[in-house]
């Protein structure tokens, strides 16, 4: 890591401080709500209790469905997308339902599925695969029709075959917009996730939040969210570090 990064992330988590250092004090001194805005060591020593009620166990339930249902989405969407971002005829068939379908935000379709599925993990998995899909395809379409055909034709000349194109030339040119999209997906399926898991679960950081919400323990709420944010966080870290090792030069900084 260059030295400039290093200080670039030390003010960072400087500031951090400074923010929580205020945070803890106002709170402390009656300057804040403190029902609002608990203590910061408030929220932490709170892991402890939530710990002993079985907190990892439902952030597991969440990381599972999350996993499955982005799983489901993602693979069949980059391999659409390749397939018919490659292909122009085939792409003026596909834009318009993929136009039409794109801007509705997928959570509405959830009681769609509840009817079609039942109250079960289909409809659940339906609804976080659905919404991780459309990123995911059209950032992969995107990274195949940038893709100059003189590669292409470079194949062709040497004899190779449609594999051979699909793995030496398709995947890897596509792959810094695949990534990308898969890191977008990844955050809105995990936001649908959590939007599930407020109503028709009973495990999962979503019923953690919905709960706190209801009884008002504040420190339960902030600890889901703390939680959601280091996933988040865990997540987005390990799509960068994949592409700087497959693309080193497109994930620069």
């Amino acid at each position: 890591m260059k030295r400039e990064q290093l200080i670039d992330r030390a003010i960072a988590a400087g500031i951090a401080l400074l923010l929580f250092g205020w945070w803890e004090v106002a709170s402390r001194s009656g300057w804040i709500s403190t029902l609002a805005f608990p203590p910061p060591s408030r929220i932490i020593a709170n892991f402890g209790v939530l710990w002993d009620q079985g907190f990892l166990q439902k952030v597991g339930y969440t990381l599972g469905r999350f996993a499955a249902g982005a799983v489901i989405g993602a693979v069949p969407a980059i391999l659409l997308g390749l397939l018919v971002g490659s292909r122009v005829r085939l792409n003026r068939i596909i834009d318009p339902f993929i136009a039409a379908m794109h801007p509705i935000p997928k959570i509405v379709l959830f009681p769609l599925f509840i009817v079609i599925f039942g109250v079960s993990d289909v409809s659940k998995l339906a609804s976080i695969a659905l919404t991780v899909f459309f990123p995911a395809f059209i950032n992969s379409a995107a990274g195949a029709r940038s893709i100059s055909p003189l590669y292409f034709e470079v194949v062709r000349n040497y004899g190779g075959r449609r594999r051979q194109a699909f793995w030496y030339v398709l995947l890897p040119g596509s792959a810094p917009m695949i990534l990308t999209g898969i890191r977008i997906a990844a955050n809105v399926g995990l936001l649908v996730t959590i939007a599930i898991e407020f109503t028709m679960t009973s495990n999962g950081i979503g019923s953690i939040i919905w709960l706190a919400w209801q009884t008002m323990k504040t420190e339960d709420l902030y600890a889901g969210v703390v939680t959601l944010s280091v996933i988040g966080v865990l997540i987005n870290s390990t799509i960068r570090y994949i592409l700087r090792q497959v693309m080193p030069w497109q994930a620069a900084g």
